[in-house]
């Protein structure tokens, strides 16, 4: 069993007196859900934050001369902590909160999760699973690209349409996600694939729908940046990006490779400068992409019964099947 699934979940929303044996086991990173600052007497305020990790959440308070306006919702933080944890009225007492700018490859950023972002924890579940299975590098490139809060949050909410395959709230990280399960299932046959990048080209193949879409007047709506460059061009940005602010070191084989998995494109013209898919990771990636898409469609649009379903113009025609929903 996958080490990560067999820790206990630790509700510690308020430690004993005096009990520093609970804190031996605690995550080394939280994410802040809340924080409120408030003025405690004429020299210090008093800071109160909510912090959640997977395996335990808790509210902290600590006192402070002036406001760490790095530390914001959203935000990945460690504790400093003040001696022995002391609870006071819910809350327990730390000397203080270190914000997080650097990302750290260690770190499974689908651990960080707060309900509030996302209510699916088993699709979570699985999204880190295979995050866990990456090489260092690769994880430090998806931590760097991500560790910003707003945007891995965006990440996780963006829908993969407006109105095609995985429409909705966190369609996208559906799709991702059985992307992700696709060409593990197809590359474990092939010899000449390397996982790794197979497997971090999916998690990051439609990532740049994070800002693709942003909530009109009425709907969800196309942005700025998805009318004008596109997800496809917005992921290599990121990546380029990560790169250059955080050093992350990638050899250049695996850096073209990962690249060309996520710039290639079959069949289009060769005025437009992109590649035809030339290596199996780019191959079985469009396949699993392709037909994750094709699967959500035919299986919103297929009838009860076995015969003919709905037409979608995505589909092309009224999607026939011979088994009759479960």
């Amino acid at each position: 069993m996958n080490e990560r699934h067999s820790v206990t979940t630790l509700a510690v929303h308020a430690l004993p007196v005096g009990d520093d044996h609970v804190v031996k086991h605690l995550p080394l990173t939280f994410r802040v859900q809340s924080i409120a600052r408030l003025y405690f007497d004429g020299h210090d305020k008093m800071n109160r934050a909510v912090l959640f990790h997977e395996r335990a959440s808790l509210t902290v308070e600590w006192l402070s001369r002036s406001v760490d306006v790095r530390i914001v919702t959203g935000g990945l933080v460690s504790i400093r902590w003040l001696g022995r944890p002391t609870c006071v009225k819910g809350a327990v007492r730390i000397a203080r909160l270190v914000p997080l700018d650097r990302p750290e490859p260690s770190l499974n950023l689908f651990d960080t999760v707060p309900s509030n972002w996302l209510a699916d924890r088993a699709l979570l579940r699985r999204a880190g699973a295979h995050w866990d299975g990456l090489q260092p590098s690769f994880r430090h490139l998806f931590n760097a690209i991500f560790w910003q809060g707003d945007r891995f949050r965006r990440y996780l909410n963006a829908p993969s349409s407006l109105s095609g395959h995985h429409a909705g709230r966190s369609g996208n990280l559906r799709h991702t996600v059985d992307v992700v399960e696709r060409v593990v299932a197809l590359g474990i046959h092939e010899k000449r694939v390397d996982l790794g990048i197979l497997i971090l080209a999916a998690f990051l193949h439609d990532a740049g729908k994070a800002d693709e879409y942003r909530v009109g007047y009425r709907n969800l709506e196309l942005s700025a940046r998805g009318k004008l460059i596109g997800h496809r061009l917005t992921v290599i940005e990121w990546i380029a990006a990560a790169q250059a602010q955080h050093r992350v070191l990638i050899d250049e084989q695996h850096y073209l490779a990962l690249l060309h998995v996520l710039g290639c494109a079959k069949g289009a013209p060769a005025w437009l400068g992109l590649r035809e898919p030339q290596s199996l990771e780019a191959i079985l990636l469009s396949a699993a992409d392709r037909l994750s898409g094709q699967s959500d469609l035919i299986n919103r649009c297929a009838p009860g019964q076995p015969g003919f379903g709905r037409y979608h113009r995505h589909l092309g025609a009224r999607p026939f099947v011979v088994t009759a929903q479960p």
